[in-house]
């Protein structure tokens, strides 16, 4: 029987021709053999996916073959590749991105750092960035640091202020209140407090208010 992907372009006389049959059954099997093989040469000019072609690989970075598993090859050559690019802000950023999200990429001139800052809500994988970081760096850079970064809400807080009245034996006196107060909310400092507040006296003038100065802004 013939295939139906040869049927679909083959006139209706072609199906009962039993010797087309055998031909276009041998044919497929041929192309898809065909098909897999060039696939599988196209592999062999990836890193990620070449396996036998490793040993081509192995040659151009290290003039020998290496020892150890397909994975454990793959990433010598892939080391050696970093290796050899130069040490300049791109080369770190394509670093960096392998092993999280990266934002951006600074250098600490006199702390002869390099910070790789980061997305703090993503997984990072601090190891590999760190491994891979030695094996390429100068000997004028010191280490690199990742910075996971995060953002913390505003907190709002609302209140209402209460005021009371005081008998004063001297017309005109002034009491000073303190209004405001400061405490920890989890692990960030607040500070609630009135600039300007209003008390009531009695005095001479009946319903005068005298401004008062009130806590810590």
């Amino acid at each position: 029987m013939i295939p139906v992907r040869y049927r679909e372009v083959l006139p209706p006389y072609w199906y009962e021709n039993e010797v087309a049959g055998w031909h276009f059954g041998v044919m497929e099997e041929e192309i898809d053999l065909r098909a897999k093989k060039m696939d599988e040469l196209v592999d062999q000019f990836l890193l990620q996916r070449a396996t036998w072609g490793l040993d081509l690989w192995e040659w151009i970075y290290f003039r020998s073959e290496q020892l150890g598993t397909i994975e454990q090859r793959r990433e010598a050559i892939r080391r050696k590749r970093l290796a050899k690019k130069p040490f300049k802000l791109p080369i770190l950023r394509q670093l960096g991105s392998q092993y999280g999200k990266l934002l951006k990429v600074t250098e600490e001139f006199l702390a002869k750092e390099i910070h790789f800052e980061y997305d703090g809500s993503s997984p990072i994988n601090v190891a590999g960035l760190i491994d891979d970081f030695e094996y390429i760096r100068p000997v004028h850079i010191n280490r690199a640091v990742p910075v996971a970064k995060t953002t913390t809400p505003a907190i709002i807080l609302s209140g209402k202020g209460y005021s009371h009245s005081v008998d004063f034996p001297i017309c005109g006196l002034e009491m000073p209140q303190e209004l405001g107060t400061s405490g920890v909310l989890a692990t960030e400092n607040i500070t609630v407090g009135a600039s300007i507040s209003y008390a009531r006296i009695d005095s001479p003038i009946t319903g005068f208010e005298i401004p008062m100065q009130g806590g810590t802004p």
